[in-house]
């Protein structure tokens, strides 16, 4: 009977030991699903779904012709990627365009940021034998917001000469071939001129101020006084002619004479004009004058 008794307390004795330990496992495996489930939830909340986009390998400038070398590839994450951005798949549409801004590392390729054709020279508007020459607009006293590219402007100089401040016009039928400059520097003004304009314009830049006067793209009027190119003349800086002088009066004793003579007029007539019709010693030498003194 006792032997039945302490079989009975062993046998419940291991099954609460038996219960306890299953209890104890069941809730180490629960905490490690539970774990394991906000580890998943974390790994899943950071997750960001990624684009492949091109983007600038190296520091690239403005003009730059793109290469493959220019370009890599870079994750951005979806809510980060910019319309008008390339794939990688579409990088032939890249390649061989012209940056229009300055780009660097890593900075994402737009479409915006190229363009397929480089602008034309400035060259290229120059006929052969002509000229550009530019001038700030402030030198010449034009308002550059009211002149366009192909407008017609009239050119004169002022400066002073012998204390009178003289203007006369310069160049006429000028064109305007570009207007503007980098932003940080005052505006020019490039004009379209002849080789010998050319020179003439830097020559008065130096002299005097320049103004521009805008005129009608139809007026092909030049007045012909500035079309010689004598600025001398048109401001009167000429002297007269030789035939246009008054006679140099000729002084005779205490008699003046300024009356031409003609040219059918006696030789001796020539040399000694009016002399009085009287008898003149002749002179007497040198010996005699001052043996007589």
């Amino acid at each position: 009977m006792l032997s039945l008794t302490l079989a009975a307390l062993r046998l419940r004795t291991i099954s609460v030991c038996g219960s306890a330990l299953a209890a104890g496992l069941l809730a180490a495996w629960a905490v490690h699903e539970h774990i394991q489930t906000r580890e998943r939830e974390m790994e899943r909340q950071a997750t960001v779904e990624v684009r492949a986009r091109v983007v600038a390998a190296i520091d690239l400038a403005a003009g730059t012709r793109l290469q493959t070398d220019h370009l890599a590839v870079r994750d951005i994450p979806l809510p980060w990627v910019p319309s008008h951005s390339y794939d990688p798949d579409a990088v032939d549409q890249v390649l061989g365009g012209v940056l229009t801004t300055d780009l660097k590392q890593g900075d994402i390729l737009l479409g915006a940021h190229i363009t397929a054709e480089v602008e034309s020279p400035l060259s290229d508007l120059v006929s052969q034998g002509r000229r550009a020459v530019t001038l700030p607009a402030a030198e010449i006293n034009a308002v550059s917001g009211l002149l366009q590219p192909d407008d017609l402007i009239d050119l004169y100089v002022s400066f002073m000469y012998q204390g009178q401040h003289l203007t006369a016009p310069l160049l006429q039928s000028v064109r305007v071939l570009a207007i503007g400059g980098p932003s940080d520097s005052p505006v020019s003004i490039t004009f379209d001129t002849a080789e010998r304009d050319a020179i003439k314009l830097v020559a008065a830049r130096h002299s005097g101020s320049l103004t521009a006067m805008l005129r009608h793209r139809s007026d092909a009027r030049v007045s012909e006084s500035a079309a010689a190119g004598d600025l001398a003349a048109l401001m009167g800086l000429t002297g007269p002619s030789m035939a246009d002088r008054a006679p140099i009066p000729v002084l005779y004793g205490d008699r003046v004479d300024t009356e031409p003579l003609s040219s059918d007029a006696d030789p001796a007539e020539k040399t000694f004009p009016n002399l009085p019709d009287r008898d003149v010693p002749p002179p007497k030498s040198l010996a005699i004058y001052a043996e007589g003194r």
